[in-house]
């Protein structure tokens, strides 16, 4: 069962948008195999026709109990329509946005290891107090401030400048993320 509902949304039309986070929630799973969460968030920028309201909520499903998204005020979220035409997150795909500049949003790829394809842009100093302290609830094994930076904030985009704070060296537009995705 959990192999054809990965099928059916692998093939699934996807749905993007820009969204800051109201709230993130575990809820009772009628699976008992995965966790799931209520998510809530502000669409900031849509990327499809299809998401017209200004606020989305929509179910995530993890069976590791991390939901890295979370971790983040601002993400580019994709998700896509179950049978009942609500929207489900699509095996926790996102993308971290952290910046707004000139009314675009601007991000990073946390897997990506080479900043070639970034925009150098200018020093932003960037407060991560509420991320470290969401990263210490929903991923307790990184108990030092220095891996959740490390995880999180990339030295390749971002450079340390103290516990709460990072400044940001290197970003993408949120256009070009979606570009990379699809």
């Amino acid at each position: 069962m959990i192999l054809l509902a990965n099928i059916v949304y692998s093939q699934s039309k996807i749905y993007a948008f820009v969204g800051k986070k109201i709230s993130v929630e575990r809820v009772k799973s009628d699976d008992s195999f995965y966790l799931k969460y209520k998510n809530i968030y502000k669409v900031e920028q849509s990327f499809d026709n299809e998401i017209k309201a200004d606020t989305v909520v929509f179910n995530s499903f993890t069976h590791m109990n991390q939901i890295h998204y979370s971790i983040y005020d601002y993400a580019i979220i994709y998700v896509v329509k179950n049978d009942k035409g609500d929207f489900v997150h699509k095996r926790t795909y996102f993308t971290p946005i952290v910046l707004k500049e000139n009314g675009k949003w601007y991000g990073f790829e946390l897997n990506e290891k080479k900043p070639e394809n970034y925009l150098p842009v200018k020093p932003y100093k960037l407060c991560i107090k509420n991320s470290r302290k969401t990263a210490k609830v929903i991923i307790p094994k990184f108990k030092k401030q220095k891996h959740i930076v490390e995880a999180f904030y990339p030295s390749q985009f971002f450079e340390y400048v103290n516990k709460n704070t990072v400044k940001a060296r290197f970003l993408q537009p949120a256009e070009n993320l979606i570009k990379q995705k699809f």
